[in-house]
C-alpha cells in the first residue's frame, strides 16, 4: 500500500486471482489476503497491480464475501471519484434509457430499470411495479448516498418514461440485511397490495409487509420464451414454485393440469389469490402441494404420475426444518426423479439461482448428472435474463 500524493487515494495490490477475473469482466472482489487490508473507513479503493493503478472500487467492509465491486476499469480512476455523483447520474439515465429501446414492456408493467453490475451500477437494484419504483441496495456502500440516488432516480423515470410519480411511490429495501422489508417514503403506507400484469395475467404484489414482494421480475423474460413448449404441454409440474408465475402462465395456456409444489402453504396461498385475479383460470384445473420437492418426486414415482413439462427454480439453499439442501449438489437426486416422472416427448426447465455458480459450472453439473445416471436427456437450450439484466 502506498498513498500517490497528487490526489491523496489510497492505492492497494489485490489478488493476482482477482485481477484475473477483472480483466474477464468478473464484477467484485472477494475476501482475501490482499482485500483484507482495505482501511474499513476506505469508500473507494483504487487497486492495483503490483502498484499500477488498475480499477476503481467501491468498498464494502461488512459484506460476509464480497469485499468490493467494480465502479471503474479506465480513465484517470483517482479523479472518477471526484465525479462518482455525475458518473452515477448518467449511468442512472443509461440504464433507463436501455429499457425504452425494449419492446418487452408491452407485455408487461413490471420490469428492472437498474440491474446493478449489469448496469454498472453495482449493488442497486431498481423495479419498476406497476407505477411503484422499489429501490434496493445490497451493500452498506450506498448508506450516505441513498437520498442522492432516490432524489435522481425519481427525476430521470419521471423525465424518460413521461411520469408523474411522486417519493410516495418510492419503496426502499437494504438487501444487504437479512430480512428487512422495503419501506415507503411515504410515512402513511407501511404497506401496500398492488397488481402487476406480465403477458396477460394479473399477479398480487406486496410492498412493506414481507421481505420478498411476491414475484420475480427477472424470470418474466423466460417465461415469455417458453410459450411455445409450454403451450404444447397438457401436464405440468412447477416445483418451487412461490407464488406461481409459471404455473399461472402455464395454465393462461391451455394446461388442462397444473401442480404446483412449495414448502410453503403461505406462498401457495398468495398462488390461489393470483389465481382468484385471473377469472379465465380455471381453478380446478390446478393443485397445490405443500411438501418438499424431494418427497413429492418419491410419492409421485410410486403413483408413476408422468407430466409434459417439469419447472425446478429452487432457491439456492433451503431448509425444510430438518435438513438445509444446496441447489447444485441437489440435482445429483432430484434430476434423475424428474426424469423418470416425465413423458417421453416432454421437456425440463432447470434453474441455479446463485452468483457463485456461473453458466458454464452449472451445465457441466446438470451434463455430468445426465452422463452419470444415463438419463437420456439432452441440453436443448440455455436462457439468459437478458431483457431485465442487460449484457453489454
Amino acid at each position: 500500500m502506498y498513498n500517490q500524493a497528487r490526489t491523496n487515494v489510497k492505492t492497494y495490490d489485490i489478488h493476482p486471482s482477482s485481477i484475473k477475473q477483472i480483466q474477464k469482466g468478473h464484477p467484485w472482489v472477494t475476501v482475501d489476503k490482499f482485500s483484507e487490508n482495505f482501511h474499513p473507513k476506505d469508500k473507494f479503493i483504487v487497486a492495483a497491480n503490483r502498484g499500477r493503478p488498475f480499477a476503481l472500487l467501491i468498498h464494502d467492509p461488512t459484506h460476509k464475501t464480497v469485499r468490493a465491486r467494480v465502479w471503474a476499469t479506465n480513465g484517470n480512476l483517482p479523479n472518477q471519484i471526484k465525479s462518482f455523483k455525475n458518473d452515477l447520474i448518467k449511468r442512472l439515465k443509461t440504464s433507463i434509457q436501455k429499457r425504452l429501446k425494449s419492446d418487452y414492456k408491452k407485455d408487461r408493467n413490471h420490469y428492472y430499470l437498474v440491474f446493478g453490475e449489469a448496469d454498472e451500477i453495482p449493488g442497486v437494484f431498481i423495479h419498476f411495479l406497476n407505477g411503484e419504483l422499489l429501490i434496493q441496495f445490497y451493500m452498506e456502500f450506498w448508506s450516505p448516498f441513498q437520498d442522492f440516488v432516490i432524489q435522481n432516480t425519481l427525476k430521470s423515470v419521471n423525465e424518460l418514461l413521461k411520469l408523474d410519480l411522486t417519493i410516495e411511490n418510492i419503496w426502499i429495501q437494504n438487501r444487504s440485511k437479512m430480512k428487512d422489508k422495503a419501506r415507503c417514503l411515504d410515512p402513511n403506507s407501511s404497506f401496500r397490495n398492488i397488481e402487476v400484469q406480465e403477458l396477460g395475467i394479473k399477479y398480487k404484489v406486496t410492498l412493506g409487509k414481507y421481505y420478498d414482494h411476491g414475484i420475480y421480475t427477472d424470470m418474466a423474460g423466460v417465461r415469455n420464451k417458453m410459450k411455445s413448449k409450454l403451450s404444447t404441454a397438457k401436464n405440468v409440474l412447477n416445483l418451487f414454485s412461490y407464488t406461481g408465475a409459471f404455473s399461472l402462465y402455464a395454465l393462461s395456456l391451455g394446461s388442462e393440469k397444473v401442480t404446483s409444489v412449495d414448502l410453503s402453504q403461505d406462498y401457495l396461498d398468495w398462488l390461489n389469490e393470483n389465481i382468484e385475479l385471473n377469472p379465465e383460470i380455471k381453478a380446478d384445473k390446478h393443485e397445490s402441494i405443500c411438501a418438499s420437492t424431494l418427497s413429492t418426486l418419491r410419492r409421485f414415482k410410486q403413483e408413476d404420475r408422468k407430466f409434459d413439462f417439469i419447472i425446478s427454480d429452487p432457491p439456492s439453499s433451503s431448509s425444510d426444518g430438518n435438513k438445509r439442501s444446496n441447489a447444485l449438489a441437489d440435482y445429483s437426486e432430484t434430476l434423475p426423479l424428474m426424469s423418470q416422472q416425465l413423458n417421453s416427448f416432454g421437456r425440463i426447465l432447470v434453474f441455479i439461482n446463485t452468483h457463485k455458480v456461473s453458466m458454464k459450472k452449472f451445465e457441466d453439473r446438470i451434463r455430468s448428472v445426465i452422463d452419470k445416471s444415463q438419463l437420456g436427456l439432452k441440453v436443448e437450450s440455455k436462457y439468459f435474463l437478458a431483457e431485465d439484466c442487460p449484457f453489454k
